[in-house]
């Protein structure tokens, strides 16, 4: 599919979330990378069910999720590709799942899908997952973004490898980052968004606790230290002096 008819459907899209107050679509995308460098990849949009019929009829003619995938299917390192549509939490879901033989192999060079930029590269520690989204590169203007309420449109990244060695997303477990993008910085600023990840194909081993549950127990602890060292010292240069008995000097 063009880049024309990409942009058509971005601009129908959005132009639904003005409708509905930026609630009715859902974008996610979810990575799975396996031990031996192969896994799949899911992207997935979801329409409530009663705004379902306005959104297909805004649709361009001939769409297809699977479409944009069409530069990826002539790679040997993509091993199939499947399209699905479903109805999940009162969504309208349309979802396109890549088989990848190895993701390095598919995604050493930059893969664009639409405004999307992912790569996958091989690395002397490991590996690393580089993701961008960039309206600029892809010519998109959307008339009348600035009056539109986006708040509520966000694009969900799942990352899920056998360990994480270090990210700029939310790492909720040792194999797992999220990236949360809310889609008004993208559609109305014009802001680009970098996703990165860095992992390795050894699973992790021991007790992993995030960094958002751990920080507060930091803080915490330190701010005891510092209360226990105050409460200590006052101890020392009051109490103590206190009870230390009178010298006499006897000439």
């Amino acid at each position: 599919m063009g880049k024309k008819r990409v942009q058509t459907l971005l601009i129908a899209v959005a132009l639904l979330c003005l409708l509905f107050l930026s609630s009715c679509v859902v974008i996610s995308e979810e990575i799975n990378v396996f031990e031996d460098g192969s896994g799949t990849m899911r992207f997935a949009i979801g329409v409530k069910q009663e705004n379902y019929e306005n959104f297909q009829e805004a649709l361009p003619e001939g769409y297809a999720l699977e479409n944009y995938f069409a530069t990826l299917t002539q790679n040997e390192a993509l091993a199939s590709m499947q399209a699905d549509h479903y109805m999940q939490d009162g969504l309208h879901w349309e979802s396109v799942e890549l088989e990848v033989a190895d993701f390095v192999a598919l995604f050493s060079q930059k893969r664009r899908i639409g405004p999307v930029e992912i790569t996958f590269d091989e690395r002397e520690e490991g590996f690393r997952f580089t993701q961008t989204i960039d309206l600029a590169k892809s010519n998109l203007v959307i008339p009348g973004v600035h009056l539109m309420d986006l708040s509520a449109l966000e694009f969900t990244v799942d990352l899920k490898t056998p360990q994480i060695l270090n990210s700029n997303g939310v790492q909720s477990a040792a194999g797992v980052s999220t990236w949360t993008i809310p889609m008004d910085e993208v559609l109305r600023d014009g802001s680009t968004v970098f996703l990165r990840a860095d992992y390795i194909l050894e699973p992790y081993e021991g007790i992993f606790i995030p960094w958002e549950v751990f920080f507060p127990y930091l803080v915490i602890g330190f701010l005891a230290l510092c209360g226990l060292a105050i409460v200590t010292v006052i101890f020392v240069n009051t109490v103590l002096k206190r009870e230390k008995a009178p010298t006499l000097k006897f000439k």
